[in-house]
């Protein structure tokens, strides 16, 4: 009896510990196996409750088997751990009754029933994070990064081209992307996911999902128009950017306007960049983060009013790429952009300082030009 009273005095202490931290031993075991929770206790607690319960019955084991079996305190360790792992080498057992029945009612039973329910809970809990990370519900403690409101319908393909394009740049290179919806009640498409785009399930008109989203610290927010073809979008856009800029948000915001006799309003809500909704070319809010106000040189080119673009074709001229562009601009005829090389290949953007040889040009010139083909010839040759 005399080996007895030290494992006893510990299972006395440890009782007194649960009763003041969290509730009387055996009512605890008793939930545990009923896999109830505790009244009163949040589900986060539960990880908590089944390690100490565990950890209370091995540390009473190793007790056990040091006073009642007479092992040193590592070989009552050892003997704990791979008996409640049920790995059992069998270099070492419980050789005494009492030991034995230790083992029995501490480890074999509800030690190892404990042991496995923890296992099972951590995975049951990882599982329901993983959906919830999928599904848009979890807040992620993120900052730097980047926020698109409102996915478009073609979102798979819109958002890969706006990743694809921010990451070619070393500031943005780490930075996390998340789309704030309410169209993916069952997670982003896969191409999406594996190219680590999080979604937030929400709407940009509830302060809630701000803070959720942590906007306040984001480094870039795209707010895209709710519907390119409802002009009442912009009140809506109006309203996001205005509440971003309430958080005391520094980000750079790129906000679609439908109307342009909005965009004045919207940038003075807090936008540093506003854009249509071209929805076709994606890469144009990248350029307005990157390379502010090339958004709207973009959008020239899918604008029927204003600069429209022309080929013409010229005899076989050999000038150097500076000098074309020089005199076409001289001359009023508007800004060359390619050529027309001699098999026909159309170069893009040559270099200034290199000879072209081609026999046609392609230029961006006002729709009020009144210019004809002979002219650019002529300054060509002149």
């Amino acid at each position: 009896m005399e080996k007895i009273k030290p494992v006893v005095s510990t299972v006395l202490i440890c009782q007194y510990y649960f009763s003041q931290s969290f509730m009387p031993l055996f009512a605890l075991l008793a939930g545990w196996f009923q896999r109830v929770p505790h009244p009163g206790k949040k589900q986060r607690f539960a990880l908590l409750e089944l390690g100490m319960g565990l950890l209370l019955l091995l540390l009473v084991h190793v007790v056990a088997m040091h006073y009642l079996e007479g092992f040193d305190w590592w070989t009552s360790i050892w003997l704990t751990f791979i008996t409640v792992a049920t790995v059992g080498y069998g270099d070492v057992s419980a050789k005494t009754v009492w030991g034995q029945v230790a083992t029995l009612a501490l480890l074999v039973i509800p030690g190892i029933v404990l042991f496995s329910k923890l296992l099972s809970e951590i995975v049951d809990r990882n599982a329901v994070r993983r959906e919830r990370q999928l599904k848009g519900a979890w807040r992620w403690p993120m900052k730097e990064h980047i926020l698109v409101f409102n996915a478009p319908q073609n979102v798979e393909n819109y958002m890969s081209i706006v990743v694809s394009e921010f990451v070619k740049y070393p500031q943005y290179e780490h930075a996390p992307v998340q789309v704030v919806s309410t169209r993916f009640p069952n997670g982003l498409p896969t191409r999406l996911q594996d190219m680590n785009v999080l979604l937030y399930t929400g709407s940009g008109n509830s302060d809630e999902t701000l803070a959720a989203v942590n906007v306040a610290l984001a480094k870039v927010v795209i707010v895209l128009a709710p519907d390119p073809e409802q002009e009442d979008s912009d009140a809506a856009t109006f309203d996001l950017v205005h509440r971003i800029r309430d958080t005391g948000s520094k980000a750079y915001i790129v906000a679609e306007s439908i109307r342009d006799s909005n965009r004045r309003r919207i940038r003075a809500a807090g936008a540093n960049a506003t854009m249509r909704p071209i929805r076709a070319y994606p890469e144009i809010a990248v350029r307005a983060v990157l390379a502010p106000g090339s958004e709207l040189v973009i959008e020239e080119l899918f604008d029927s009013a204003g600069s429209e673009y022309r080929r013409i074709d010229v005899p076989k001229t050999q000038m150097l790429w500076g000098e074309v562009t020089s005199r076409c601009i001289g001359a009023d005829l508007g800004t060359p952009l390619a050529f027309v090389d001699l098999e026909g290949n159309i170069v893009i953007n040559p270099l200034g300082s290199k000879p072209a040889e081609f026999t046609g040009l392609i230029l961006a010139v006002l729709d009020t030009a009144t210019w004809q083909d002979e002219d650019l010839i002529r300054a060509l040759k002149d």
